[in-house]
Formats: structure tokens, C-alpha cells, sequence
């Protein structure tokens, strides 16, 4: 009988244990609901994992640069080429840099400077017949700069200026590489992992 009304007794908390518990599981996927249908994430992560609008996760890469200088893409020059790369590209290797995706960029350092740049990179074409050139869209700070079609399977120069105006005020000088007509590398494949152009050298030298 003691048994009996021990447990008559504590049957009501036990109740209410399993209601504040069931409560809190409910209380925590209708979180776990809200997160996943509007995730509190930043606009880059949002860009790329969820929007998709963008092939090119941004990272927090700036690389240090002396004008004058030629850095190769090349695998004899990637201690000095990985710091700028910020997405979009491959690592280097003996004939340069693949392009990854829809957009490449580059980040750097840069010393103040008084007049424009003179770019000068080395780059080739990915094609793939029947596509025999690539279009490449080029913009510095957020400027577009440049357009050039290239052609051919043979490294190309390709240089512009990058006027003092989109510089004055910036003490990191960012280059984007848009390419309209990236290779998908199989029809399943992910557009991240478009190729475009190679690049195997950059420099830039003060007007």
C-alpha cells in the first residue's frame, strides 16, 4: 500500500517533467525551423551556399605587392601568388592557374599611389571545341577596367590601365575576372567548377 501511494503521489510530477520536456523539444525545433528557413548567416556565406548567386565564396585573403614586381602562377611562384587569391581559382601548378567558376578575384595590399597602374597579365584561353575563345570581363574595385576575348591555346598579354580614380582612397586594389563563357566540366558538373583562362603571370607597374 506505501508503494501504491508513493507512486499515486509522484505520478503528477512525472507528468509535468515529460510536458515541460516535450514542450522544450517543440520550442527548439520550431528554432531549428526558423534558422533553416531564414539562416542568420553572413552575405557571403548567404551568396554562395544559399542564393547561389555567386561561384566565388570570398575569403579573407590579402596579398602583398610591391609595383614593379612580376608574379608568376606558376608553381615556382605560388608562396607569392596564393596570398592574393581571394576565389575562383585553382592552386598553381607548372603551366599557371586555372580559373574555377564564374568569377575570379584577386586581393592586395597596396602602397598609396599618386597617378593609375599599368596591368600586365599573362594568360590562355580554356577551350573546348567547338569553343575556340573566351570572353573575360575585368574590374578593379568594383570598376570594370578591361574586356578582352582570347583565343587560341597559346599564353596571351593582355594588358590595360586601371586609372588613379578607382584607386584614390583604397589602400587594397581588388581584381575581378568575370568569364561569360566558362566550360562546364561535364554536363553534371557544378558552374563552380567552370574553367575559363589560365593565368600564368601578373604585374603592375605605377604610370
Amino acid at each position: 500500500m506505501r508503494w501504491l501511494e508513493l507512486t499515486r503521489s509522484t505520478r503528477p510530477a512525472q507528468l509535468l517533467c515529460g510536458y515541460a520536456l516535450a514542450g522544450a523539444l517543440a520550442a527548439a525545433e520550431l528554432a531549428i525551423l526558423a534558422l533553416a528557413l531564414d539562416p542568420k548567416v553572413n552575405d557571403d556565406y548567404r551568396a554562395y551556399y544559399i542564393d547561389k548567386t555567386t561561384t566565388c565564396l570570398n575569403r579573407d585573403a590579402v596579398g602583398r605587392y610591391t609595383p614593379g614586381r612580376t608574379v608568376s602562377f606558376r608553381s615556382n611562384g605560388a608562396r607569392e601568388a596564393m596570398p592574393m587569391m581571394v576565389c575562383g581559382w585553382s592552386g598553381p601548378v607548372a603551366d599557371g592557374t586555372h580559373s574555377l567558376g564564374e568569377t575570379s578575384r584577386l586581393r592586395l595590399a597596396m602602397p598609396p599611389l599618386r597617378d593609375g597602374l599599368l596591368a600586365t597579365l599573362e594568360m590562355n584561353a580554356v577551350i573546348r571545341p567547338p569553343q575556340l575563345s573566351q570572353r573575360i570581363v575585368i574590374s578593379a574595385n568594383g570598376t570594370e577596367v578591361h574586356r578582352v576575348t582570347l583565343s587560341g591555346a597559346a599564353p596571351t598579354t593582355v594588358s590595360f590601365v586601371i586609372p588613379q580614380a578607382v584607386l584614390a582612397g583604397n589602400d587594397r586594389l581588388e581584381m575581378a575576372f568575370d568569364y561569360p563563357d566558362g566550360i562546364a566540366q561535364s554536363p553534371a558538373a557544378s558552374n563552380i567548377y567552370n574553367r575559363a583562362i589560365k593565368l600564368t603571370s601578373f604585374r603592375l607597374d605605377r604610370l
